[in-house]
């Protein structure tokens, strides 16, 4: 299906160590490969509590590789940032407790994992928030009481003091995620959820320092950045931030968004970060494809930004092994995630290492099931 891509000729197998010259190398994280587990909701979590189960623990292992980087699905950081039916959260012990058997069994694989901390803001049903009172008009929202769909309702914008809660809560989330073992955080600031929210001023209408400029809608990033490098003991290699520039997700926009994230990036250079995740537009086959062969013409977005940042940039959005072995041999990026096939191949690293044909992923199992286990732990290894 595939060309061999052997560890000696392909750029996708070698090492890459996260973070910024800033920091000693000694103490940052050096990577084994550049294949990366992208963070994939899977609401699998216990229904209310919101806590990780023994079958994720089998999830995650299963696709751990020696030096490989796992972001694990994004985990709310206040159950107000809840939008969807059993997602994970990471504000509680017994949360903690619960990723923590997770990456204890990533460890033991010699995997390195990170958390990606989250707040959906508008797109909860009920009791939602954000940066401006602009309601979602055409996407709807799960009851996460009644499991109904529907239209959420208009958001609360958020005060000055609510957001320093929130800066808060996510300052308390990364604490959360160290003491679990994980090895960093990543602040989803992609996809319409709270972050782009504020970045982008389709839904940003406020007119205080939050709004208006490009520089004061960057303000919510960067505190919440700052609260996640604070949260993490000031280790700002362990910090890393996903953005989705090209998104529409969720109904955000932005009016000119090419100087909006090319700022954003600049930004984020202050902060020497583990790495800058960005979500790539799918050129060719959509994204409900399920063909398999889904790619993206490599690069549009992190050819125009990844200049502006001395950090190591994770790409992602519809990539296959050939693609992600031409896109970083030629420079356009240092690493390339993967999530629909991270979810259908639990040996994807050595599937695209030896060349070996790829299990075709199952849609209608991606989130939740009946049955648990099946389409999340059930997929077979290379035969």
């Amino acid at each position: 299906m595939s060309a061999t891509f052997e560890s000696t000729t392909s750029k996708l197998f070698t090492p890459l160590t996260l973070g910024t010259d800033k920091i000693p190398a000694s103490q940052r994280i050096t990577l084994s490969h550049r294949i990366v587990m992208a963070p994939l909701t899977r609401c699998r979590a216990v229904d209310g509590d919101c806590e990780q189960t023994e079958h994720a623990i089998t999830y995650y292992s299963q696709r751990a590789t020696p030096g490989g980087l796992i972001i694990a699905e994004a985990s709310q950081i206040t159950p107000q940032g809840q939008g969807y039916p059993c997602s994970p959260g990471c504000y509680s012990e017994a949360q903690v407790k619960a990723w923590k058997k997770v990456t204890d069994a990533v460890h033991q694989k010699g995997g390195v994992i990170f958390l990606q901390l989250w707040h959906v803001g508008r797109q909860r049903y009920a009791d939602n928030v954000s940066s401006s009172a602009v309601p979602i008009q055409n996407e709807t929202s799960t009851n996460l009481k009644t499991r109904e769909q529907q239209l959420p309702t208009t958001p609360k914008a958020l005060s000055i003091e609510e957001i320093k809660v929130i800066m808060g809560q996510y300052k308390q989330a990364a604490r959360n995620a160290k003491l679990a073992g994980f090895d960093g955080v990543e602040l989803h600031a992609a996809n319409g959820y709270l972050v782009d929210q504020f970045l982008q001023n389709g839904v940003n209408k406020r007119t205080d320092e939050y709004g208006g400029s490009i520089e004061n809608r960057l303000r919510f990033m960067r505190e919440a950045i700052s609260a996640c490098i604070e949260g993490f003991d000031n280790q700002s290699d362990r910090v890393g931030i996903r953005l989705s520039p090209s998104g529409c997700f969720l109904e955000i926009s932005d009016s000119d968004p090419k100087p909006l994230f090319e700022a954003a990036v600049k930004a984020l250079d202050e902060y020497d970060l583990a790495y800058i995740h960005l979500v790539e537009p799918r050129i060719s086959g959509g994204a409900n494809s399920d063909d398999g062969q889904a790619e993206s013409k490599p690069v549009v977005v992190t050819k125009e930004l990844n200049p502006l940042t001395r950090s190591p940039i994770i790409s992602a959005g519809g990539f296959t092994p050939a693609t992600a072995k031409s896109t970083t041999e030629e420079g356009a990026t240092d690493m390339i995630a993967f999530g629909r096939h991270f979810i259908s191949n639990p040996d994807l690293v050595e599937r695209i290492r030896n060349g070996h044909p790829l299990n075709h992923y199952d849609r209608s199992t991606f989130y939740g099931s009946k049955d648990v286990v099946t389409g999340y732990t059930d997929y077979p290894t290379f035969q």
